[in-house]
Parts: structure tokens; sequence; C-alpha cells
């Protein structure tokens, strides 16, 4: 960070990196963000009414537990969002209270309004137009415990609001920690690798709420004359249940629908007649010229969804109109691993006899090109 750089601007350029223009951060989304939505098992109150402490430190220490692991540098950028611009001096007072060797404080305003989709009705659906009132603090560290706390009781009887306001990044990597309440907790990264460690530490804790909205199952995978296994035949098939909200189940040609799927992880994917994301046929595979990509052609039957991403988050919506929301790592890691174990079972076996004829041979040599491609391309990202 250069000596005179002012904090709004290392901000904006933080935030430039995650595509974003300088916004109020509680609507902030990206593609490489973990939403941990179950810091305690308990409910917030006792039979009587009182608060469970129990529930409050599981919280707690679940919180702390993610923000040390993270490991954060001593080059933190502290962001206070007071979304309402109402009187924070206690708040403020507070938080300055948790920081270590403030070395550079800033403020501005910011107008903001809630954004209105017709497709969630749980987001705040006026027009009225807000002021935030944003403080912006240079630190080497944070009181965690202490700011935690209070974060957490913010939603349920604690004296200060912090609620959905409390941002700790990262100068050096871009990372970010915002824990919202005691129900969860974001972070966000620039490169993948950087969340890689987390997801695997916190596996369990991590998309627990609405994790099974979108799951990929294969029952079964069998080549077109159901043997157990056939040289010449280049297309694998399959039986499938794909649960987006609802099940749905179809016996398909796998080896292009795992495809198509791997398409979706960079690519919107629109309805489409002869482009099913489970398509009952796939057995025209027409290469382009560098034979880096294939076209699948096949009939008119087989199951479709769209496929959209959206503010890092991937919207799917079937065919009678059931959408579902999923987080790109989620969704990410449920379609490499139907891809992954398609892949493995055509190493697994017999080496297919390559077609004489120039066309279908240059369609198969196509269609695992792009194949390899796309997964590169997914490695190179990280």
């Amino acid at each position: 960070m250069k000596t005179q750089e002012r904090l709004n601007d290392i901000l904006k350029n933080i935030l430039e990196q995650y595509g974003v223009e300088d916004k109020t951060l509680n609507r902030l989304t990206h593609k490489y963000m973990l939403h941990i939505d179950e810091l305690s098992k308990r409910y917030q109150y006792l039979e009587d009414g009182s608060l469970n402490e129990t529930c409050v430190e599981e919280c707690l220490q679940k919180a702390t537990e993610i923000y040390r692991f993270i490991n954060y540098s001593d080059n933190l950028l502290v962001v206070y969002d007071n979304l309402f611009g109402q009187d924070d001096e206690i708040e403020k007072e507070f938080l300055e209270s948790t920081l270590t060797h403030i070395s550079k404080y800033d403020t501005y305003e910011l107008k903001w309004q809630y954004p209105i989709r017709k497709d969630d009705l749980s987001i705040h659906q006026d027009n009225e137009i807000y002021t935030c009132i944003r403080h912006l603090y240079h630190v080497k560290e944070i009181n965690i415990q202490k700011l935690f706390r209070e974060i957490i009781l913010s939603d349920i009887g604690g004296e200060i609001d912090f609620c959905s306001s409390i941002f700790a990044m990262d100068i050096n990597s871009g990372c970010i920690f915002h824990l919202y309440d005691d129900r969860g907790i974001y972070v966000f990264a620039l490169k993948e690798e950087y969340l890689t460690d987390v997801w695997k530490e916190f596996h369990d804790s991590i998309f627990t709420l609405d994790y099974q909205n979108f799951k990929i199952k294969v029952n079964n995978l069998y080549w077109i004359n159901e043997t157990k296994d056939d040289p010449n035949d280049l297309c694998l098939h399959g039986d499938i249940i794909v649960t987006i909200g609802e099940e749905l189940s179809y016996s398909c040609t796998i080896s292009a629908a795992a495809l198509r799927m791997l398409k979706t992880l960079s690519e919107d994917h629109l309805l489409a007649k002869g482009e099913h994301m489970l398509p009952c046929c796939g057995h025209s595979m027409v290469p382009n010229e560098t034979l880096h990509e294939v076209e699948i052609i096949g009939c008119d039957n087989g199951i479709d969804w769209t496929v959209l991403h959206e503010d890092g988050m991937v919207r799917l919506i079937t065919e009678k109109g059931n959408t579902v929301f999923a987080y790109y790592l989620q969704y990410k890691e449920e379609v490499l691993h139907f891809a992954n174990m398609v892949e493995n079972f055509y190493k697994e076996s017999l080496s297919k006899n390559i077609p004489e004829d120039e066309f279908e041979r240059n369609g198969y040599i196509a269609f695992w090109n792009e194949w390899h491609r796309r997964k590169r391309d997914l490695k190179s990202e990280k």
C-alpha cells in the first residue's frame, strides 16, 4: 500500500478486482465465495425466552476458528457500513476499541437501495434510496473475540447493531471476511485457491441450508448394447437423476450430458431443441476446423434446463419453471464430480476403436480435446 493512498481508493481497487463498483458491501457476491450458514446447531433462545449463551459461544468459536484458519495478514482494511445513516457513535467507538494500530481512517457517504428481483420474495422490494455512512480503518490486527461477539449478538438482543455491516479485508490478497450475525459468514476471494483449504476444513458447515438444491446422481453407466464393455461404442449412456429443487430422472447419453455441463461452468445455457442437458441421443459429433470444440447433435428428446451465471451465483430453471440458486463453487464441485466419474469410466474400459471415417474420427477427437481444454481452463483460473 502506498503511504499517501487513500483508504477509499484501496477499497475501490479491491472491489474492481471483484468486478463490482463501489457499493454497499451487504449485497456483495462473487463466484469465489463460501457461505458458512450454520455456526451453531442450537436455538438462540432458551424455553424461558432468555438468551442461549451456549449458542452464542458456539457461534463465536466457529467464527473465530474460521477467521484464524484463513490466516489474514497484518495489512487489514476494516469497513463499517452504517447502512441507514443513523447515529453510530456508540458502534463506531466500540469498533475502534477492537482495532489495533489504526494507521489511517477515512469516511464517506454513498447512496443505495435494495435490488428488486421478482423471483426472490425474501428481498426488500421498495424504491427508497438510503444513505450509507462508510467508515474505513487501516489496521494491523483485530480483537476478533470482542468484535465477533457483538456482531453475533446484533440480531438476538445485543446493544450494538452490527448486522451485515462489518467487513475485514486483507489488502495483500483481497480476501474478505464477513460475519453478518449469528446466522453465518461469507468469505470472498479473488482466486479459488485461496478458498480451497477453507472448504476442505469446514466442508460440513458450508452451504448446509441449500446444498441439496442441486445434486447429480448416476445410478448406472453402460454402453448402448448394455454389455460390460464395447470398444466400438464411442458414446457412454446411463441412468441419471438431477435434483433442481425437484428430481429429474432420465436415461440419456451421459458423455454428451457431461460435456454440456462442463460448458456451463463458464457459459450460460438456454433451452434449445436438440441441445438438452440430458440428451436422449448424442451420436453426431460435429468438430470445428481446429478440432478444439464439438457440436453434439441428437434428437428432440431429452430433459433440459436453463443455466444462468448471475452475481456470483448460478441460477437453474427447469422446463416447468422451477428455479434454484446454487453457489458457483457448489455447482462446480457437483459438475466436476460427475464429469470425472464419466472420464474414469472411459479410462477403465477397453480402448476405443477410432472410426476410419474422417468426419466421425475428428468428431470424437474434438470431443475429448474440448473436454480436456475446459478442465484445464478451470485449473488455470485458480
